[in-house]
């Protein structure tokens, strides 16, 4: 047993070591800076004074900031049931369809995801441009008027629809892995029981794919909380709001009115938002399973 434990350290030692040196101590870091701020004592010079939470205090009473946190709320309420819904349907098209271009078509889908961010962002960018984008051409060969992708009203929308089409890919090909671990013997014996396609989606597959649904929910609603990439693109192209998300509020803040501290306060509490959410939502997909 003791050279199975010593054994077990080694493969997992450094896992701890990478989790330590990029994880816990960052947080901790940002955690201390946090608790100090900038105090003006002459002409030009500043000295960190310690303020305990006075930068938290100011992050609760920022409304850019709580306004950045409600509109990403409200991305996440109305743009993960979409992706996840979609991912759910072109996973299951999938396995049920035994077709010579199935992998194509997996590949197809997945391909979105392959692309960085940084050159989705400028794809959709030249897509969303009022006067090049093909999608206003085509409404003007229709003799509709164009559609303003990037106004201040629809760039969130916009964001939503590049994170939509990134990563709809991915979540389908997690829900279309764990589709194929299900036994075919629980299809036949459904089949002789006079079950149908639609029978066998709503009885069968969808109560074994919850897990993985709500795996991929939990994920999505982390990742939503850390959208910038996309954002930060399409700056250049339109008026983005520097409030659109929380990431994007608290990087301006940083490096450009160079308030680290508060920046820190602010990176901290949208950690804590975003467990408070996956842990919200853990303990509901739980409730009714638990012994």
């Amino acid at each position: 047993m003791k050279r199975y434990r010593t054994s077990a350290w080694l493969f997992i030692i450094p896992f701890l070591l990478v989790f330590v040196i990029f994880y816990i101590i960052p947080v901790v870091y940002a955690t201390y800076i946090s608790l100090f701020t900038k105090q003006r004592i002459a002409l030009g010079q500043s000295v960190e004074v310690f303020a305990g939470l006075t930068n938290y205090i100011r992050a609760f009473q920022d409304i850019d900031f709580m306004a950045s946190i409600g509109r990403i709320a409200v991305f996440g309420l109305i743009q993960i049931p979409i992706m996840i819904g979609l991912a759910c349907i072109i996973a299951l098209i999938l396995d049920a369809v035994r077709h010579p271009l199935q992998r194509f078509f997996r590949l197809v889908f997945y391909l979105p995801y392959t692309i960085p961010s940084v050159v989705a962002g400028l794809i959709w960018g030249y897509l969303y441009s009022q006067n090049i984008s093909p999608f206003n051409d085509l409404l003007q060969a229709l003799n509709l008027p164009p559609f303003i992708f990037l106004s201040s009203e629809n760039v969130l929308w916009s964001v939503a629809n590049i994170v939509t089409w990134t990563w709809t890919g991915y979540n389908m090909i997690s829900l279309y892995s764990a589709l194929q671990v299900i036994p075919r013997e629980i299809y036949e014996a459904a089949r002789i029981d006079g079950a149908n396609s639609w029978n066998l989606i709503r009885c069968i597959k969808l109560p074994l794919l919850r897990p993985a649904i709500f795996l991929s929910i939990i994920f999505s609603v982390i990742g939503t909380m850390q959208i910038f990439t996309e954002p930060y693109i399409l700056r250049p192209l339109a008026y983005v709001p520097d409030n659109i998300t929380p990431n994007m509020y608290i990087y301006l803040a940083a490096s450009r009115d160079v308030q680290y501290s508060y920046a820190a306060a602010m990176a901290l509490i949208i950690a804590g938002v975003t467990f408070l959410f996956a842990g919200i939502f853990i303990r509901a997909s739980r409730l009714g399973r638990d012994p």
